[in-house]
């Protein structure tokens, strides 16, 4: 993690331009005049690069165009040709983008070959955005085959490696990003994801053990316990016990949604964690299919606002998966967060710790849910493997709720992180 400030690539303005502030702090200093858009563009590109030598979180790389957008920008904004006018809200900030996006000019190959060498003719709608706004756009981050995966792993660009413990998967679909952001090699990264009102001044948190079909691991249930332990410590929060309904239905319903089929005809060879995840052999699905898929996902949903409702909850707190990061070619399910985009509710992920030396390994007879649940239960051997492994939580809000999700997110967090 210090190879970037230690490696001897960046100079001494470069290493704090990436390793002093937030977007929003780098922005203030952009806009005051302290660095200009050009520096902190080859600031960010220098150490993606290093970043990418490290993890292989690259996709692609338009270090060139983006310097080179950097300095019109800083002619652009001069004082002098401004005439008044104000900078734009996201003047010079340099902003990396999950590969599923479109660059014009750039391959969007999402980890398949079939779709290699074919450049975009135009910008995606969030890309343009961005550059209208006055972002730099300076390189495209890694993802999973067919972007279905847990493990950022394809044929046309490798696997991209856990930055705190290269025998642990970097996650996906958006690991690109994640290594890239975790070594700062970026402070801005967009990415996607596949798979109620806030009350002042108590935050009312149902706090879900468990999905119902997979066991938490030692430090995952450690991570649970140590946030709700807490968050039950402070005036701010009212903590309740609750279930998930149906998780496992749902979970088949989502499934069916992304089933891959048709997927032989690229030709190319299929990586081990999207083989494990079942999608390819979940059957198509005809019109009247997702007809009925449809009215299933809406009464879904009903069940879970009225888990709300009933409840009086503000959020909903649980792991974001049963396990930490995990070895290489072992990641299959996404029980803990498909869910919720089955769903179409906001979730958000809270860092707590990372696994430690007292995070011993247990008997499988604590696996809960059957021989699947078994299976996954057994990949954590003990600390020593999954050293360094991030332990997170998970906070889940209201359907169309994001804004209040963020706040009580925020609420949250500073309890957890003590900020």
């Amino acid at each position: 993690m210090d190879v970037p400030l230690t490696c001897g690539l960046l100079n001494e303005t470069e290493s704090r331009i990436t390793s002093d502030y937030d977007a929003t702090a780098l922005l203030e200093k952009l806009k005051a005049g302290v660095w200009s858009a050009e520096q902190a563009t080859m600031a960010f590109c220098k150490r993606a690069a290093i970043a990418h030598q490290l993890t292989n979180c690259l996709t692609e790389i338009f270090f060139d165009d983006a310097i080179g957008r950097a300095k019109k920008l800083d002619q652009e904004c001069d004082p002098k040709s401004r005439r008044g006018k104000p900078l734009p809200p996201l003047f010079g900030l340099p902003v990396s983008l999950k590969d599923s996006f479109q660059v014009a000019g750039y391959d969007t190959s999402t980890g398949l070959g079939c779709y290699v060498d074919e450049p975009a003719q135009d910008n995606s709608a969030l890309a343009a955005m961005l550059i209208d706004l006055g972002a730099v756009l300076y390189c495209k981050t890694n993802l999973p085959q067919s972007i279905m995966t847990g493990d950022s792993d394809n044929n046309v660009f490798g696997r991209t490696l856990n930055p705190r413990n290269k025998l642990l998967t970097a996650g996906g679909s958006t690991g690109g990003e994640g290594a890239l952001l975790a070594l700062r090699g970026s402070i801005l990264g967009v990415g996607t994801d596949i798979g109620g009102s806030i009350r002042v001044p108590s935050l009312r948190v149902g706090v879900a053990q468990n999905d119902g079909v997979f066991t938490p691991s030692p430090p995952v249930r450690r991570g649970l316990k140590q946030v709700v332990d807490l968050l039950d410590g402070s005036t701010d929060v009212q903590i309740i016990q609750i279930n998930l309904p149906d998780v496992e239905s749902h979970y088949q319903d989502f499934s069916s949604y992304m089933a891959l089929s048709g997927s032989d005809r690229t030709g190319e060879p299929v990586i081990p964690s999207l083989a494990a995840s079942g999608l390819l052999s979940v059957p198509g699905t005809t019109l009247q299919g997702f007809f009925d898929l449809n009215v299933r996902r809406a009464e879904a949903a009903k069940t879970y606002l009225q888990l709300f409702r009933d409840n009086d909850l503000d959020v909903i707190l649980m792991p974001p998966a049963p396990h930490t990061a995990v070895p290489l070619d072992c990641w299959n399910k996404a029980v803990y967060t498909s869910l919720w985009n089955y769903l179409d509710y906001p979730a958000i992920v809270i860092p707590v710790d990372q696994v430690q030396d007292m995070d011993f390994a247990d008997d499988l007879s604590n696996a809960q849910f059957g021989p699947d649940d078994e299976q996954l239960y057994s990949l954590y051997t003990g600390p020593e493997q999954y050293k360094g492994a991030s332990v997170c939580v998970q906070v889940v809000g209201y359907r169309h709720k994001d804004e209040a999700l963020m706040q009580a997110a925020a609420m949250l967090d500073s309890i957890i992180n003590k900020i």
